[in-house]
């Protein structure tokens, strides 16, 4: 474990100092599952990913290096959002049981790919919980209660609920800046907003208004700007988090879910959920890369294994994952 969080800390100094050649993307490999998939999270320090399996109740972790299964850890029903913390090794997936009308938040160990425990979490299954991010400087976990207009804040330690913060809006995805330590909630009402707090008061600094549509967010801590996908208007919402104050719309395909950024090379993935395919941007210049078909009937979730620069995309309507590699 040392061994790893030294690399990961070498990558960290990395990610702080240097950025990488941009180059093209293509579709190396699909990975069956065996289930629809709605989220993905990768571990750069273990080189594992984890994805929601939605249709089976599961967390499928895959190894890195050769895209195999490796193991399957039943958590319960209908996943949404699946997050990392890469200084604990701890991952954490959401589910709501439609027939309780209860939430929880399972918690995994990421050495032995076992359960450890399930937090649980009064709410509704109406909309359920949407979002999930970790902050692993301050081993916080945050996820977002779209019935109860709050979030949620986990203490990683003793996985118990610290507090729960009212939002006042349908809280939709949510990101952590861990340098910052900032707090980002979308409201995906209407109109759409992007609510910014600080995380070790949990007061709330500032609203960036958006168009409806607003649903997922992700963070560059180098860059200091966030991302959030408009699928009502096609577009990538681009935030500076000094200023608190919206940059520009990027153009994407066509119904924009889910977005994450390659911390190394700023380059930012997008899936299209009706586009079939993935927009790439580079978060230097907000302009389009790319706009890369995959085989996949809804991509959905979207994560960058940050040591590798493989970047996995979930598929909603089939039982795989897509991996797409730089050239």
């Amino acid at each position: 474990m040392k061994k790893a969080l030294l690399s990961l800390a070498s990558f960290t100094l990395l990610a702080f100092t240097i950025s990488l050649p941009v180059r093209a993307d293509s579709v190396r490999t699909t990975v069956a599952i065996g289930s629809s998939s709605v989220s993905v999270a990768a571990n750069p320090a273990t080189n594992k990913i984890y994805v929601a399996a939605e249709s089976t109740g599961e967390v499928v972790v895959l190894n890195g290096k050769t895209q195999q299964v490796t193991a399957r850890i039943s958590i319960g029903r209908d996943e949404h959002d699946v997050a990392v913390n890469v200084f604990t090794n701890r991952v954490y997936a959401t589910s709501c049981n439609s027939a309780t009308a209860l939430c929880s938040i399972a918690v995994i160990d990421g050495k032995t790919d076992t359960l450890i425990t399930t937090i649980p979490v009064s709410s509704d299954t109406a909309i359920g919980l949407q979002g999930l991010a970790v902050n692993p400087v301050t081993n916080r976990i945050y996820a977002s209660d779209a019935d109860n207009g709050q979030y949620i804040v986990i203490d990683g330690k003793t996985n118990t609920v610290i507090t729960r913060v009212s939002v006042f809006t349908q809280p939709a995805g949510v990101a952590v800046n861990p340098k910052t330590n900032r707090l980002y909630v979308v409201g995906g009402g209407f109109p759409g907003e992007i609510l910014v707090f600080d995380a070790s008061t949990n007061a709330q600094i500032a609203t960036i208004p958006e168009d409806f549509g607003v649903e997922n967010i992700a963070v560059n801590f180098r860059l200091d700007r966030a991302y959030v996908t408009q699928g009502a208007e096609n577009t990538l919402v681009v935030a500076d988090g000094a200023t608190n104050q919206n940059i520009t719309q990027v153009p994407t395909g066509d119904f924009p879910d889910a977005v994450d950024v390659n911390l190394v090379n700023n380059k930012v993935y997008v899936t299209n959920g009706r586009g079939l395919s993935v927009t790439i941007i580079d978060g230097n210049t907000n302009q389009v890369l790319q706009t890369l078909p995959v085989p996949a009937t809804f991509p959905a979730g979207v994560a960058v294994n940050q040591a590798t620069g493989l970047v996995y995309v979930a598929d909603f309507g089939s039982n795989n994952i897509v991996v797409l590699q730089p050239n």
